[in-house]
């Protein structure tokens, strides 16, 4: 995948690995990403994969919770970050 390193702009870039810090990089590039990134992360990972690590985050925005539950087809409730928010 080609992602700008600026997502990554707490970290060095070049030490992410791909299978090991997958919510840490589907988290950056659906929040701040733009769309050909998406299609990168999306084509990499799969929606099953993007849905289980998201489901889980819990910093997630309520703009991105919508567009996630929209193309994955997961209800709002599933993710953690909508049912547990404070």
């Amino acid at each position: 995948m080609q992602l700008n390193p600026a997502l990554f702009w707490d970290t060095n870039p070049n030490n992410l690995d791909f299978q090991k810090h997958a919510r840490y990089i589907i988290m950056r590039v659906v929040m701040y990403g733009k769309l050909n990134e998406w299609k990168q992360v999306l084509h990499f990972y799969g929606k099953d994969k993007i849905a289980e690590e998201m489901t889980q985050e819990r910093e997630l925005d309520i703009k991105t919770v919508h567009f996630l539950s929209l193309v994955l087809d997961v209800p709002l409730k599933n993710f953690r970050c909508y049912s547990e928010k404070q």
